[in-house]
């Protein structure tokens, strides 16, 4: 089935999706009858809350569609033109669009024209703010970005450095290894090189900030302050983590996450 998006400003396709082509529901509904349009359309763009699910194929991949509906079910939803499809809209924030075409799953935030049936599934009419639940299907369905992409990214949202439970939200989110350092679930075998691994992961997400570096460190898997395997004291300890704090901060280039160029160059911490 062809969908071809149509102004009701200037009656044509061309440039659907320039901001001077768009009109107000009222608008585009009293024009519908002249254009001889089929129905009305919602433009998701980057200066509205919205995010909406698309899924395809529906009756392929029921039992798919019927937890992803579940889940939201406290959103608006309904069935899509071709009667084989659901849109689910939610309110939220996603880093980018999907289109996951292997796995039927589409997600999208803006530059995309939805049309729309209000053939509602169920009885909610209004669209929720569903943050988390975009966060877990975005991580599940998104194609993986390189580590550069998603710093760069996160970075981009927080202008000022974010809180701790935002940092540690945002490695949970993007960043695999740095969730299995903190949680203690990947070791390279070498504690020095994990300490280091994590830490430049900080430095990362926290844009620097050797404090926030320390009290993120001193909450994970890693921290070895109380067994003396590391250093005999405490204070030994944070020295040692002080220093490779700092020396997280002075290394970069291409080989910046690379901790045995570090430590063949005598920057990696002793």
């Amino acid at each position: 089935m062809v969908k071809i998006p149509i102004s009701p400003i200037t009656y044509e396709s061309n440039e659907w999706n320039k901001e001077e082509n768009w009109a107000s529901f009222e608008t585009a509904l009293e024009g519908l009858e002249r254009s001889a349009c089929d129905g009305l359309s919602f433009v998701l763009t980057e200066d509205d809350p919205f995010v909406c699910i698309d899924l395809d194929n529906i009756k392929d991949n029921f039992e798919d569609v019927q937890d992803i509906i579940s889940d939201f079910g406290e959103t608006y939803k309904e069935i899509s033109v071709s009667g084989n499809g659901v849109h689910i809209f939610t309110k939220g924030r996603i880093h980018k669009n999907i289109n996951n075409q292997a796995d039927c799953f589409e997600m999208y935030k803006s530059n995309k024209c939805i049309a729309m049936t209000g053939d509602v599934i169920g009885a909610c009419t209004e669209v929720k703010n569903e943050q988390y639940k975009l966060n877990l299907y975005y991580e599940k369905y998104a194609i993986k970005e390189t580590i550069q992409e998603q710093i760069a990214y996160y970075k981009s949202i927080y202008s000022d450095v974010p809180d701790i439970e935002g940092i540690l939200k945002a490695i949970y989110i993007t960043n695999s290894k740095g969730r299995e350092l903190f949680r203690g679930e990947y070791s390279t075998g070498d504690a020095s090189k994990d300490d280091f691994q994590l830490l430049l992961i900080l430095n990362s997400f926290t844009h620097g900030n050797a404090d926030l570096m320390l009290e993120i460190f001193l909450k994970s898997a890693l921290n070895r302050m109380g067994d003396m395997s590391k250093r005999r004291t405490e204070g030994a300890y944070i020295k040692y983590l002080n220093q490779s704090i700092q020396k997280t901060q002075e290394v970069g280039g291409t080989n910046y996450w690379d901790y045995n160029y570090h430590r063949k160059t005598r920057e990696a911490v002793r």
